[in-house]
């Protein structure tokens, strides 16, 4: 074997990867048992009878069968939390926060038991009962309303797929307020990019039936979509030698995983996809009857087609100048993407949970339909659509400008930074009052300062959540609500399945305390507000929410019970374009004619300029192309280095944070010496800015800092710093808070200038040596 710097990387990250088969494993049970007689909140041990019962855990998306003693002196009790294995999708495995879950529901030091009130003399936040705690929200929120000023109220919120959303959207509009932001997700950008181009948002990728996969920067094997069902899916690429490709300027988990692994400039990822595409054209290598059929792939009398484009401006030559990778590498992949039978292109959040970028992911697209694996096994499959109703007909939402200014841009997707950031700024309105539902933006971010600055800036911070977190410490008012353990609740399909699936959970034993579940609250809170918003939301409870909801998918008992319901069979050969021109489009109708619409607004030249694109190459807008992060464009002398994160599914699942469990076991390349983050930097770039291995630093952007140590990693890009996720806690008690710091307090947030999304995959930062080791 070669020793070069490919096989000491890939030895380095397999070395990583077989911790479970190493006598540490064992060890670290021990340690976990002896560990664990200290805590207050361990389960007493089982003496009744046991019970089981199914459900779906909506942060992880993960079919669990959950263990219960039923008939206790105390009443009954939750056990364990395991895999169900009749889930056709995650079929019997879990996630570690899955494994882990009693330890936040348990926890006494995570969960928040009552109605908390803010006293406004001294600050300090008190016990109130539920009338209390709701009669004042509905009062600040009703002066608002009298004011005329409805429309500055926000509202935050984590998944816009499930019900307790649709109560939010409704809750929102009835009142008056166009201000409702979600944790944006790559959905959002993938959706955008499939209606542009194939008129379908519902399309998942069939990466179980594929046989050779390129990757194009989405930590597949690090918490992509439902990651059970995913891993599930690639477990059996070995036995089936399917040959795989990962994109990404980082040897991450997912590349060590990889046959071959294409380390490209950061940022430059659909760049390499549409030099693949370049390449399949140029060698004949293409469905040609689809291109025959699609709109913009030739020359026509709107300009040049797509065809040109990748011939002209995406050989392989130019690529490789972009991108890093070398020219036979990229063409080698190139071969033998256009020779497997079954071969896919797949993209999705990058590895520090970036919505991603549109072009990029119509650059996926367009790589996907030119393979011609639409509608095959293996390839892009539509998904059914779920059978569920809505709960009630549509409202209207409120016509005033929206904070995050997304009104002025093409696609109108909501922006949650761009919306703080018109907060803090007061433009075009000072926020009312900001709530926020079973979401902890203030560590999640983007960019957790500046949501901080918000908050901060709000008259009313509302906290609808089950842990005290960090913006429920800061809230004026905090609602308790259940976990889903002991829950009416749901959740939707994850990002990238071939299946449309829908999980539902429900209370499994009755808790003591006065919380309730999510959705409940809102509901209790409608109807205090009366008037439009109590009959918006005019339900009795989240059960009879849900069963409104489901009414399609049969007996509503049965599916309880059951927990989910998972689409039977992927629909194979069933693939239509709902375009407006009824094709496939390289070039995108629908795009142009909002484009078209925007610039007769705007009624200037710099319009197409400042979305990025060159006003001499109007007819890249509408077209899969490059366009350089905006990131890139401001490293400069200040800020020379570029920051990306590292993902880990034991660190942190959607808003929940990590267990104790969780933190346990991470690596020294973590988290070491107890409380310090542990960050990766290249050799060569650590040397020119002289540091050494576990050197105390400081990471500085422009929107804030955060202290690490260096650990000198050979897989990591020049002039980059690697920074891993979901750590630097300051609430969650001893086992989580000051473990590291939180990523999220130097990123620096840009905007997608044509869907509007944040993104915050890459953000200039500096590196400055601190004052001593930070272990000492």
């Amino acid at each position: 074997m070669e020793w070069d710097r490919r096989t000491f990387v890939k030895f380095a990250v397999g070395a990583a990867l077989g911790l479970g088969a190493s006598p540490l494993a064992p060890k670290l049970t021990d340690d976990v048992a002896i560990w664990t007689q200290n805590w207050s909140w361990v389960p007493e041990p089982a003496d009744g009878e046991v019970a089981f019962a199914n459900s779906v855990n909506p942060a992880t998306g993960t079919g669990v069968k959950v263990r219960m003693v039923a008939n206790r002196t105390k009443g009954q009790r939750f056990i364990r939390v395991e895999g169900n294995p009749d889930h056709p999708l995650s079929r019997g495995g879990v996630t570690p926060a899955d494994a882990t879950a009693l330890q936040l529901h348990y926890s006494d030091a995570y969960r928040v038991r009552a109605p908390q009130w803010r006293e406004p003399a001294t600050g300090a936040p008190r016990r109130v009962s539920w009338d209390k705690a709701l009669n004042y929200v509905a009062g600040e929120l009703k002066k608002l309303k009298d004011q005329g000023k409805e429309h500055t109220v926000v509202m935050l919120g984590d998944d816009p797929k499930t019900a307790e959303s649709e109560l939010m959207m409704r809750f929102m509009a009835s009142y008056g307020s166009p201000n409702l932001a979600f944790t944006p997700s790559a959905a959002q950008t993938w959706d955008l990019a499939c209606v542009l181009m194939s008129g379908n948002y519902d399309i998942g990728f069939d990466l179980e039936g594929a046989e050779y996969v390129v990757s194009f920067g989405t930590p597949l094997f690090e918490g992509f979509g439902a990651p059970v069902a995913t891993r599930k899916a690639l477990s059996a690429w070995r036995d089936n030698d399917v040959k795989f490709v990962q994109v990404e300027p980082r040897a991450s988990v997912t590349a060590g995983r990889a046959n071959t692994w294409l380390a490209c400039k950061p940022g430059t990822e659909g760049a390499v996809a549409l030099g693949i595409a370049s390449a399949l054209v140029k060698e004949g290598a293409y469905d040609k009857d689809l291109a025959s059929q699609a709109l913009g792939f030739e020359d026509g009398g709107d300009g040049p087609g797509f065809k040109a484009l990748l011939l002209n401006d995406y050989t392989p030559e130019k690529v490789a100048a972009i991108t890093g990778v070398p020219k036979d590498k990229l063409l080698k992949v190139a071969k033998a993407f256009a020779k497997a039978p079954k071969a896919l292109a797949v993209c999705g959040p990058d590895n520090s949970g970036d919505p991603g970028r549109l072009y990029d992911f119509m650059a996926v697209l367009a790589l996907n339909m030119l393979k011609g694996n639409l509608g095959k096994e293996g390839g892009l499959l539509v998904r059914q659509p779920l059978p569920v109703n809505p709960l009630g007909e549509q409202l209207k939402v409120s016509a005033k400008p929206r904070l995050d200014g997304g009104h002025e841009k093409p696609l109108a997707v909501t922006n949650l930074a761009a919306l703080a950031e018109g907060a803090v700024k007061g433009d075009p309105y000072k926020p009312g009052a900001v709530i926020i539902v079973g979401s902890n933006p203030l560590f999640t971010g983007p960019q957790a300062n500046l949501i901080r600055e918000m908050l901060d800036k709000a008259p009313l911070v509302v906290a609808v959540t089950p842990f005290m977190d960090e913006t429920a410490q800061l809230a004026d008012v905090v609602l308790p609500a259940k976990t889903f353990l002991e829950s009416w609740g749901d959740s939707g399909t994850a990002y990238g399945s071939p299946v449309s699936a829908y999980g539902i959970h429900k209370p499994l034993i009755a808790e003591p305390g006065e919380a309730k579940a999510t959705g409940d609250c809102l509901l209790a809170l409608a109807k205090v507000m009366g008037g439009e918003v109590a009959k918006a939301l005019d339900f009795d409870n989240m059960e009879k929410v849900l069963k409104t909801k489901c009414a399609d998918m049969g007996d509503f008992r049965k599916l309880a019970e059951k927990g989910y319901w998972v689409q039977e069979k992927p629909l194979i050969g069933k693939f239509c374009f709902s375009t407006s021109s009824g094709r496939p489009e390289f070039k995108s109708s629908g795009l142009e004619i909002v484009l078209m619409r925007m610039a007769e607004k705007a009624g200037n030249k710099d319009f197409l300029a400042g979305l990025g694109i060159d006003p001499k190459k109007a007819d890249l807008a509408a077209m899969p192309h490059y366009q350089k992060p905006q990131a890139l464009a401001k490293v400069d002398k200040k800020y020379p280095l570029l920051m990306a994160g590292i993902p880990s599914l034991r660190t942190a699942q959607a808003s929940l944070p990590a267990s104790p469990y969780m933190m346990k076991v991470l690596s020294d390349e973590t988290l070491a010496y107890k409380n310090n983050l542990v960050v990766e930097i290249n050799p060569a770039t650590a040397a020119e800015l002289g540091l050494a291995e576990d050197d105390g630093i400081a990471i500085e952007s422009a929107s804030g800092e955060i202290k690490a140590i260096v650990h000198l990693f050979e897989g990591a890009a020049p002039g980059m710093v690697f920074v891993p996720m979901g750590l630097g806690h300051t609430a969650f008690g001893e086992y989580l808070k000051d473990k590291g710091d939180n990523f999220q307090k130097a990123v620096m947030v840009t905007t997608d200038a044509m869907s509007g999304l944040p993104q915050w995959g890459l953000s200039p930062v500096r590196v400055k040596k601190a004052k001593g080791a930070a272990h000492v």
